[in-house]
This record gives C-alpha cells, structure tokens and sequence, in this order.
C-alpha cells in the first residue's frame, strides 16, 4: 500500500492576469519551487504537475515556442525530470498557457531526507508572466 511522504505547492499567482513579470527571451526563468521530506521512503515516486500563463507582444515571430521544464535540483543543469515545448499557434494569441505532468519513479533516497524540484519557464522572445503560476508535489514510498 502506498504511502504519503509529503506534498507541496509553490504558487505565485492564483489566476491569469494577476501578475506582470517581464521574462527574457531565450533564459530559462525558475518560477517555482518544491522541497518535500521524504524521511522513511523507500522505492520512492514523485508526481509533479505546473502551470503558467504568459502574454507575448503581437506580431509573433513564425518560430517563437515556450517551454516549460521540471528539474530534480534547483538549476537547469540539474536532471531534467519533464520538459514541453509549444509552438505558439497559428491563431497568434498573444496568451499562451502552458502546463505539464510528469511522474518521477524510484527516485533515489537523498541523504538530507529532502527533495527539491524546481519549475522552469522558457520563452524564444521577450513576453510578460501574466500568472497563474503553480507548482505541485506529491511523494509517495511503498
């Protein structure tokens, strides 16, 4: 039977529109972070899941994508647990929403007891974090 280790939520905003952030284009940006004690796991699974709302400037450049990453650590260089690329659509909205689910599976036990994942936002161009912005974690042991 499964076991709860820990659950988290890094939220910066609740819903769209609430918050105007300028994003660089071309630099993955951190906008969330999860750390979970998983003191006593063992064969150790992680379901992550993250959301984010951004507002590009019209007339959208033809290769312009965002991406949207979690990594097990707290840099980009850290391994890349999940990662989605959208290509910005045909109808040119200049508001994009991008999500992402992932599992990580028998992650193995850290000796600090404590997991860190970190979300990750990335857009080809300059664009503005319009919110919602969530992150969740869930930890589970046999």
């Amino acid at each position: 039977m499964a076991q709860l280790l820990d659950i988290g939520t890094s939220q910066n905003a609740s819903y769209g529109f609430s918050i105007s952030i300028p994003l660089t284009g071309g630099i993955p940006t951190s906008i969330g972070s999860v750390n979970l004690n998983v003191t006593g796991g063992e064969f150790i699974r992680v379901q992550l899941s993250g959301i984010a709302g951004v507002e590009i400037s019209t007339p959208l450049p033809p290769d312009t994508v965002i991406s949207i990453a979690i990594v097990r650590g707290t840099t980009v260089n850290d391994l890349i647990v999940a990662y989605a690329v959208y290509p910005v659509g045909a109808d040119n909205s200049n508001v994009q929403v991008v999500t992402i689910e992932a599992s990580d599976y028998n992650v193995p036990l850290p000796p600090s007891n404590e997991l860190q994942y970190t979300l990750f936002l990335f857009c080809s161009v300059d664009c503005t974090r319009i919110g919602m912005e969530s992150f969740n974690a869930v930890a589970y042991s046999n």
